[in-house]
């Protein structure tokens, strides 16, 4: 069974584990399950505001480039030209990982948040606690160890179930509603210094189809949601064939509403991505939505090419 038809269990509510001058590194989510830790994180540094012939002039006169941060669990020499991530084996050797890189983004000298780096990683099955590595040295941020509490491998095992067989409580949407469309405009939003406020959940589910919420995040008064739709069979042959070439890619997944008194307001994703092939179709997308006043997210979830109607599901939230 493959990671993303699993719902696992929740192992850090996110938010930033580094803070330094060269560099911050947050957690945007981390999920154990029996077949291995999947752990995402957000890397950012910082604005420069100089103008490109003031770098240059800096270069020039030997100012510029930060001191290289000395290496002790790294080896003298790897492949690595960015934030290379591992972990501690119980002889306190480092085991480093190659993440896949899910974004990059962002400029040194424009707009309100320095370049961003936003990479996937798969530990092998860990339970109780890891301690994390991280190391950049060719930008002086130097090898850090976080260290992290895990769910124990009873819980994990107990509590990591197939996406078609998880809980779906879930109701028929309502035929009275007032739609309409509407999306926040889109801002980079500090996921990584947010905190993650409800669980993941199957939010609409067919024969051959689910919709999942994998992460909802709270920054402030703004909620980041990510939804994975995943499809099988004669259906999902249906969709992969819709979903070339990349640019047709998004929007191919489950659409999605906030509903708020009589109004099911339906919203864009600001960033998505799909495959599919081999009978399989799988589509992720993100949101940006505005946290409700109460203390539950109200949202409407349908998926007609793939044979799910609207359903209306109250996601509960948590304080954080």
């Amino acid at each position: 069974m493959s990671i993303v038809e699993t719902l696992g269990v929740l192992a850090h509510r996110g938010g930033l584990v580094v803070e330094r001058p060269e560099l911050s590194v947050g957690i945007v989510r981390a999920v154990c399950r029996p077949s291995g830790l999947e752990l995402e994180l957000l890397a950012r540094r910082p604005l420069d505001r100089r103008s490109a012939s003031q770098r240059q002039a800096d270069i020039r006169a030997g100012r510029d480039g930060p001191t290289m941060a000395p290496r002790r669990l790294l080896p003298p020499f790897d492949e690595g030209i960015d934030l290379r991530v591992g972990w501690l084996d119980g002889k306190g050797r480092a085991r480093w990982e190659f993440g896949s890189l899910s974004s990059s983004s962002g400029d040194h000298s424009q707009g309100t948040r320095g370049p961003s780096l936003r990479t996937v990683l798969h530990f092998p099955p860990l339970f109780d606690h890891v301690s994390v590595v991280l190391a950049w040295p060719e930008i002086g941020f130097p090898e850090t160890i976080v260290d992290l509490s895990l769910p124990d491998r009873v819980t994990v095992g107990r509590d990591t179930v197939s996406i078609w067989e998880a809980p779906l409580n879930v109701e028929r949407a309502e035929g009275s509603l007032n739609h309409r469309t509407d999306t926040l405009p889109f801002e980079d939003l500090p996921i990584e210094a947010g905190r993650i406020v409800a669980m993941p959940q199957v939010v609409n589910r067919g024969q051959n189809a689910a919709v999942v919420l994998t992460r909802l995040t709270a920054v402030g008064k703004i909620l980041s949601m990510e939804i994975l739709s995943v499809a099988d069979g004669e259906r999902a042959d249906a969709l992969s064939a819709n979903a070339f070439p990349p640019a047709a890619w998004r929007g191919q997944g489950a659409a999605v509403a906030v509903v708020h008194d009589r109004d099911a307001v339906w919203v864009e994703p600001y960033e998505g991505s799909s495959q599919g092939g081999g009978h399989a179709f799988r589509s992720q997308d993100e949101y940006i939505v505005s946290r409700p006043d109460s203390g539950a997210l109200t949202l409407m979830v349908a998926w007609p090419a793939a044979g799910l109607a609207d359903v209306r599901v109250v996601v509960p939230l948590s304080q954080d």
